[in-house]
Formats: C-alpha cells, sequence, structure tokens
C-alpha cells in the first residue's frame, strides 16, 4: 500500500516532464512572432501568477516555508530568463541539451549538499543523460562570442535540480496551490522589472499565433506542468523525479523536428535513446523523511 503512492507520484512528474518540453515550441514560436527573450520570459509566469496571487494567504508558521519558496521562484526567474536568452541566440538544440542536463546536477546536488547518497543505477542513468548531452553539445556549432549565453544556459539546470532536490522533500508541507503561489511570485519580482529595464519594442501579441503561443507558454508548458510536478514529487523519490524530467528533452527535440521542421541529426537521435534507456532504468526509492509531507 505505500508503494501505491511513490507510483502515482512518478506518474505525475512524468506527465508534467511531457508539458514542460513544450517551452521550446512556444518560445521558438513566441520568438518569430518578434518577442525577446525578457517578453517570452515574463509571459510564461505571468498569467499563472495573477490566477495564483488569490492563495498567496499563508499561516504565520509556514512563513519560513513561503520564504523559502519565494527564493526558489526567484532563482527560476532569472535562470529561465537565461535560458530563453539561450534559445534565442544559440542553435536551438544546443540550448535545450545545456538545459536538459539538469537530472545529472540533480543527482550531484542531492548527493553534495542533501546528503542524498545516489543509487549505483541512479548514477548510470545520469551519466547516460550526461552521454547523451555531449554528444550534442558540440563546440564548433556555437557562435562567435556565445560563451555568456552558454553559461547563462547552464544556470537553468543548476536550479532546476535544486528545484528537484527541495521539493521532492520539502523541510515543510504546505498546500499546492499556496506553494504555487509564492514561486510564481518570485518569478515576477525578477522578471517584470527586467522587461521593463529592458524596454522591449513588442509587448503584446499582434496575431492569433502569438495569442496562443503565450497561452500555450503560460498554461500548457508553465502552471498545469508546475501543478503537476508539485502534486507528484514529494509522492516519489528525487532520483525518479530528475530523472523523469529527462522526458523533456525528447519531447523539445520531436516538436521543433515535427512542428517547426527542425533538423535531428543521427548524434541527437542517438541522444533521445539513450535518455529513454535512462529512464527505463529502475531507480530506488529514496527513504522519505518523517514529517516532510504532512507537517
Amino acid at each position: 500500500m505505500n508503494n501505491k503512492p511513490a507510483i502515482n507520484g512518478q506518474y505525475l512528474v512524468l506527465m508534467a516532464a511531457f508539458f514542460y518540453g513544450l517551452n521550446p515550441f512556444f518560445a521558438q514560436l513566441l520568438f518569430k512572432e518578434g518577442f525577446g527573450a525578457e517578453m517570452v520570459s515574463l509571459y510564461r509566469f505571468i498569467l499563472p501568477a495573477l490566477f495564483f496571487a488569490f492563495f498567496l494567504h499563508t499561516p504565520q508558521a509556514n512563513w519560513p516555508e513561503a520564504f523559502r519558496t519565494l527564493l526558489l521562484g526567484v532563482a527560476s526567474g532569472v535562470s529561465i530568463f537565461g535560458y530563453f536568452h539561450a534559445l534565442e541566440t544559440l542553435p536551438a538544440a544546443t540550448a535545450i541539451l545545456i538545459y536538459y542536463t539538469y537530472p545529472v546536477f540533480s543527482v550531484l546536488i542531492g548527493w553534495i549538499f542533501f546528503s542524498r547518497v545516489p543509487s549505483q543505477n541512479a548514477l548510470i542513468s545520469a551519466a547516460l543523460v550526461a552521454i547523451a548531452a555531449s554528444l550534442t553539445v558540440r563546440p564548433e556549432t556555437l557562435p562567435a562570442g556565445a560563451l555568456l549565453s552558454v553559461g547563462a544556459c547552464f544556470l537553468a539546470p543548476l536550479v532546476v535540480a535544486t528545484q528537484v532536490q527541495y521539493l521532492s522533500n520539502p523541510k515543510r508541507y504546505i498546500h499546492t496551490t499556496n506553494r504555487m503561489a509564492w514561486i510564481t511570485i518570485g518569478h515576477i519580482i525578477v522578471l517584470l522589472p527586467l522587461a521593463i529595464w529592458i524596454a522591449p519594442a513588442q509587448v503584446l501579441p499582434v496575431s492569433l499565433t502569438g495569442l496562443l503561443s503565450v497561452l500555450g507558454i503560460a498554461l500548457v508548458a508553465a502552471a498545469i506542468p508546475q501543478v503537476l510536478f508539485m502534486l507528484g514529487a514529494p509522492r516519489s523519490c528525487a532520483d525518479k523525479n530528475a530523472l523523469a524530467g529527462s522526458l523533456e528533452l525528447v519531447v523539445a527535440l520531436l516538436t521543433g523536428a515535427v512542428l517547426l521542421g527542425e533538423s535531428i541529426d543521427r548524434l541527437e537521435v542517438t541522444a533521445m535513446v539513450l535518455i529513454v534507456l535512462a529512464l527505463f532504468i529502475k531507480q530506488v526509492e529514496n527513504k522519505p523523511r518523517v514529517g516532510a509531507i504532512t507537517g
């Protein structure tokens, strides 16, 4: 009976990974509509933030946890801007592959900072993801002067990995909608001033495609998977949650190829096969900490 919540949690995380994998697709549609990385980043979070603002009220006992969640949101806001900036300036496959190295960082961060010693299978799975990324992130494909964009893009997997580790076993339970409210406000604290400072030429969508892409990146690729992940992550283990996220890479590359006509070479196909293999390697359940879910 104790295994059922973990299995259900893993399915929710897998569903979240699928929807998260649509982010590059919607982002590239918005770039084609004339939006910059700052507006794409802002649109990804501002609609969910407006909705979840109704759930900001937090009992005083939960204020420390709300503040920790807010900090996660602030860090995520910075990193997602770096990722979308990389999508705008680097070859799309390169930026996507850098972002989806986060399962590797998650295993390492969990081991070093959260004292979660990974199982042998988790290390093997992470190694497969690392090999997959190395096959497609090739220095010769990078444009001149792209070092800053590459560095900013690597910030995203580091932050996502930290989120995966923390949210898989938070210090204190708070309701999912309350946690969503604080994390989305953290995004807006960063992204709204950034957009105002950059003063983009285009702020509103001017076509039906642009409007649907804004709704897609805000709801389908952000709000829905965030809720699924926050419901599923505490019911599964950190290793499973991190490696299930590798599915995002497959979705991101396939949607780019099928829907946007981007080419996928043999190395990228090999990378996807390795990631699917990593997903099928059985992970050992982490022992949950008492009080992590029902604090």
